[in-house]
């Protein structure tokens, strides 16, 4: 499995909510470590000096997620400040943006402009979501809740998508294919 792919499938655990008594059965620490494990997976090539920090962040989000998903603590915390909630969701948006960014960067050096610039605007979206919860919370401008809660999920599918289509491309550490043929076909056809 590509790597990107490993992230993808990761993040999707993430995104995904499937409570049964309390626990959700899509937990989000799984999610994590298959981020982790396709984050280690990225050639040399691909991640740049930025994946020891990249892998720390995900394995910080991981951790996290780990200990939210008691419903015990999770209960509690539904209860607390919701700039609580925002703040322990800061390692997952940090993942965000420095992946999109480190994209970004891969697809420029193989020369894949249209790439380059989605991962950017990615990134963009990305701090934009991290920071619109102060905005919300700390300085009271409570109409930007709604765009804020749809923003950050409309960014992690994007996400998910976009690791997905780039999962084969060389410079994301990919084989590229010919898709729907077979490998037998492809070697009988050259």
């Amino acid at each position: 499995m590509a790597p990107l792919s490993l992230v993808a499938s990761g993040l999707l655990l993430v995104a995904l909510v499937a409570p049964t008594g309390g626990y959700d059965v899509m937990a989000d620490w799984a999610g994590w470590a298959l981020v982790v494990a396709g984050l280690g997976r990225l050639p040399a090539e691909t991640a740049t000096r930025q994946r020891p920090v990249l892998i720390g962040l995900a394995v910080v989000a991981g951790l996290l997620a780990a200990v939210l998903w008691f419903p015990q603590v999770s209960g509690s915390l539904g209860d607390a400040d919701p700039s609580i909630a925002w703040a322990l969701s800061l390692p997952q948006l940090l993942v965000t943006v420095l992946l999109a960014h480190e994209l970004g960067v891969a697809a420029a050096v193989g020369q894949d402009a249209a790439a380059r610039r989605r991962w950017f605007l990615v990134r963009t979206v990305a701090v934009v979501v991290a920071v619109l919860p102060v905005l919300v919370y700390g300085a009271g401008v409570s109409g930007l809740e709604p765009l804020a809660f749809v923003l950050a999920d409309l960014l992690i599918l994007t996400v998910v998508v976009m690791l997905l289509v780039d999962a084969r491309r060389a410079w994301a550490g990919g084989t590229p294919r010919d898709f729907g043929r077979s490998a037998a076909s492809t070697a009988r056809d050259s």
